[in-house]
């Protein structure tokens, strides 16, 4: 597999590739009031819940945001196998850390390391540029990719409902560049 610093012309390819996922499970926020800390306070709980049946997602082309991104993208890489475009990661840098904005790796390359690979170039670009954080929003139902940050090392910093346009709530995971060394 080849690394590189994507082109203008990678972008309909990367738009084409298969970025659907099937999940059995799903994140689910819980908020109760706390009587024991008083009429004030809220707890929040995160739990994981299997669904009643595989739920499989096909997101929408992405071709015409990558190219309306590709400005404010910092860190564009693709990855390739036998000359053929396999996957690909964008990042933006942003106040305290980077945002990884998109990660997809087309279907019949995953479980192949493909993903940890572009996540590890992501880590090195970060600390080369002295940027102290990964950041990544992960909808709550994308159970494979939520597994895949945290076996990385990011940790749950925060959550949205409203960050996708769809209404799916996004997870806020981070991982601290000067802490954590990935993998090889």
């Amino acid at each position: 597999m080849i690394l590189r610093v994507a082109r203008l012309t990678d972008i309909p390819t990367c738009g084409g590739l298969d970025a659907s996922y099937t999940s059995e499970y799903t994140w689910q926020l819980t908020q109760e009031r706390s009587p024991a800390h008083g009429t004030e306070d809220m707890v929040l709980g995160l739990r994981l819940v299997r669904l009643p049946r595989p739920r499989s997602v096909t997101p929408p082309d992405v071709t015409q945001e990558l190219e309306a991104e590709w400005d404010e993208t910092d860190l564009f890489l693709v990855a390739e196998e036998d000359g053929n475009l396999i996957a690909y990661l964008c990042a933006s840098a942003w106040r305290a850390g980077a945002w990884v904005n998109r990660l997809v790796v087309h279907k019949p390359y995953r479980g192949m390391g493909v993903a940890t690979t572009l996540l590890t170039s992501a880590h090195e670009w970060a600390r080369e540029f002295g940027i102290p954080a990964l950041l990544a929003a992960v909808p709550t139902r994308n159970h494979p990719a939520v597994n895949l940050f945290r076996s990385r090392g990011y940790a749950l910093c925060g959550f949205n409902e409203r960050h996708f346009g769809n209404r799916d709530i996004a997870l806020y995971l981070a991982q601290d560049v000067t802490l954590y060394e990935p993998d090889a």
